[in-house]
């Protein structure tokens, strides 16, 4: 699997980086996993958008999933002009909102829209897709991707929770959301985890490798970097259009 980062900052993005966006190709698939704002932009560095064989977004918090909307109307003349043959899958959560409804009243054909849930399992070519509601204000799932060999785990948004222990335990790659420095571990309870409490969840989780995102655009990368604890796994921030094979 290859995972590149499209977008690694909320809740706004900055002039060098998008909000949450990631690019997963694996198995001839190509999966955008959240569409913040500016991730159609960076999308289209690697691939053009009508080459997507699926989005799934993990909740409707406009820095995950906004780009959606100027994405539909790219895609309804893709499908015009014969550049695509059929509506795009987007899998996300129908959590009754104002973000959903929105979403539904914008978008048109060029989208089938299904809904996820705890219990949602999806087949994308030989790769299963499974999700664990997080720890978040808003319905929130984690997501994991399982090709038969190796297995990501993306946290989306979420506070601590154990029950992610289990979900992502001895995976390949822990993409963990790393909203806060400890100075501002208050914050936390708001359905976000700091950046030790993500390289926490990495080590107890013994996953191979963990992958900080999601930002607070005002922290500098240095003061990120500096609160990463020393661990014996291997442990990255998240840059913008870096691939990560794994």
């Amino acid at each position: 699997m290859k995972l590149t980062v499209l977008g690694n900052c909320s809740p706004y993005p900055t002039k060098d980086a998008a909000c949450s966006g990631y690019l997963l190709q694996a198995d001839k698939q190509n999966i955008l996993i959240d569409v913040g704002p500016g991730t159609l932009s960076n999308l289209q560095q690697i691939i053009p958008f009508y080459q997507l064989d699926a989005i799934i977004i993990s909740h409707l918090h406009q820095d995950h999933c906004l780009d959606l909307l100027p994405m539909h109307y790219g895609m309804e003349k893709s499908i015009k002009y014969g550049k695509r043959e059929e509506a795009l899958a987007v899998y996300l959560p129908f959590d009754g909102g104002d973000e959903l409804q929105f979403i539904q009243a914008k978008v048109g054909d060029e989208f089938h829209l299904q809904q996820i849930g705890q219990e949602t399992e999806l087949e994308l070519g030989n790769l299963k897709v499974s999700f664990q509601r997080s720890n978040h204000p808003k319905e929130c799932y984690a997501i994991k991707v399982d090709d038969g060999v190796k297995q990501f785990v993306y946290t989306a948004d979420t506070g601590w929770d154990k029950s992610l222990l289990d979900f992502a335990f001895n995976i390949d790659l822990l993409l963990a959301e790393a909203s806060l420095l400890e100075k501002d571990r208050q914050y936390a309870k708001a359905g976000h985890l700091t950046v030790k409490q993500a390289v926490q969840l990495g080590i107890e989780a013994q996953a191979s490798k963990v992958l900080l995102t999601h930002f607070w655009p005002e922290y500098e990368q240095s003061e990120i970097a500096a609160e990463v604890p020393e661990t014996e796994i291997e442990v990255e921030l998240a840059r913008i259009l870096k691939k990560y094979s794994f």
